[in-house]
């Protein structure tokens, strides 16, 4: 991450302007978060990337000049260590499953922005996958299988590799609550409940909500 009092540095690339604008200032509602250079043109990424090394890039799958995913793939010769964040209006998961498989650590559906693009900034700057709640479990159980993600994966995540939101998730279905009881009390939808209920049980090798409650159990979430 650069230096500058623990800021994290975001780079955009999007055709759109007024996109862009709008994405700055979700963006920098984080006062730690700070957009720091932008493009709408697929060549201008790397050469700017390589000046001034963001932390992260938003990256958009269509660009004028050179695809999204070419991008990622230019990216990572280049650059190992940026995190890659999509956001795009293609809902398809084999794009997704490429993309990840490709070196992007997140793919966000611009539809879902307003309520998701910060917590994937957050998830995937600790280092974490994150997929748009609008997708199926399917293709993020593929992806957690796949070998190039092995690496995020040496280790099975304890409770303390849970995001909060996936804590509170659990403690509340541990606690007999439904999806839709779930959403209630959090205030979101049943879908992104869903999400980050598949999510959780793959982090912590849950088949079904038995398994949810005695891992939860085991780790004294409730007593």
């Amino acid at each position: 991450m650069n230096d500058n009092n623990n800021m994290f540095t975001l780079f955009l690339a999007d055709d759109h302007t007024i996109i862009r604008q709008g994405l700055k200032r979700i963006i920098e509602e984080n006062p730690r978060h700070r957009v720091i250079g932008e493009t709408g043109d697929g060549l201008d990424i790397v050469p700017k990337l390589r000046q001034l090394n963001p932390d992260m890039i938003i990256l958009d799958l269509s660009l004028p000049n050179l695809n999204g995913m070419e991008a990622i793939r230019k990216i990572r010769r280049f650059n190992k260590k940026i995190k890659i964040l999509i956001l795009t209006m293609h809902k398809n998961d084999e794009y997704v499953y490429e993309c990840l498989v490709n070196g992007a650590q997140g793919y966000v559906l611009k539809e879902d922005a307003d309520t998701e693009l910060l917590s994937a900034i957050n998830s995937i700057q600790k280092n974490n996958i994150y997929i748009s709640p609008s997708f199926t479990s399917d293709v993020i159980k593929k992806l957690v299988q796949h070998n190039s993600l092995k690496g995020n994966r040496k280790k099975k995540p304890g409770y303390q590799d849970l995001t909060p939101r996936e804590r509170e998730i659990l403690k509340l279905v541990a606690e007999g609550n439904s999806n839709k009881k779930i959403a209630d009390k959090l205030h979101i939808s049943i879908r992104t409940v869903e999400h980050h209920r598949q999510n959780l049980m793959n982090k912590v090798g849950a088949q079904n909500t038995a398994s949810l409650v005695r891992y939860a159990f085991r780790n004294k979430i409730i007593e």
